[in-house]
């Protein structure tokens, strides 16, 4: 057992990365953010069926992991209720407004030096229990981050991930929480999946 942590170490390198990204654009040192409530992708919406539990609360609970380890790296965040009644002060919504008019409004009222917007695609609660599953927990959700006020994309990651066995895929099922000895809940693996993308977020500091 005390050779496993140096053997994965050395398998590292060929293991598929946890989170997909790319740096569009340079940006200097990122202090305050706004963080845009998320919205369900049409597929998830579709695949759910109308006002289904997953459409309706998935969005909001890894808009709150995200900022949750946000907020542990230190940035000042901006919340998507503040948005929310800050555009209802002058007679509109904030669901649907367009990255500029986000941009724009987080950095005129809070002084956002950028905003984060987040999309959730799929969100699959697992089928059984923690530790015999018939089908694992299932994540995926992309970000992308906008300057503020000139709403210019800055930085986009997605984290996709359907969890994997012990047996099947020992290395890869080893990264995640509890080292793959228990299947994780949904809400577990986006948790996870938000402290990766976190961790990403390149605020140049």
């Amino acid at each position: 057992m005390a050779a496993l942590p140096v053997l994965l170490a050395g398998c590292s390198a060929w293991l598929p990365a946890l989170v997909e990204q790319q740096r569009v654009r340079a940006f200097g040192p990122l202090h305050t953010l706004a963080v845009a409530p998320f919205s369900a992708s049409s597929s998830l919406s579709k695949r759910a069926g109308g006002g289904a539990t997953e459409a309706r609360v998935a969005p909001a609970v890894v808009t709150r992991f995200v900022r949750q380890a946000l907020e542990a790296r230190g940035l000042a965040l901006i919340s998507g209720n503040d948005m929310r009644i800050a555009f209802e002060a002058t007679g509109q919504v904030l669901q649907g407004q367009s990255p500029a008019a986000l941009a724009q409004l987080a950095q005129a009222k809070f002084g956002a030096e950028a905003i984060l917007l987040g999309e959730v695609r799929r969100y699959r609660e697992r089928q059984g229990s923690a530790y015999g599953s018939t089908a694992p927990a299932s994540v995926e959700f992309e970000v992308t981050l906008y300057s503020a006020p000139g709403a210019e994309k800055l930085w986009v990651a997605r984290f996709d991930q359907t969890q994997v066995s012990l047996t099947e895929h020992p290395f890869q099922s080893a990264r995640y929480p509890s080292g793959g000895t228990r299947f994780l809940s949904v809400a577990e693996l986006a948790r996870w999946g938000a402290t990766l993308i976190a961790a990403e977020l390149p605020v140049g500091r």
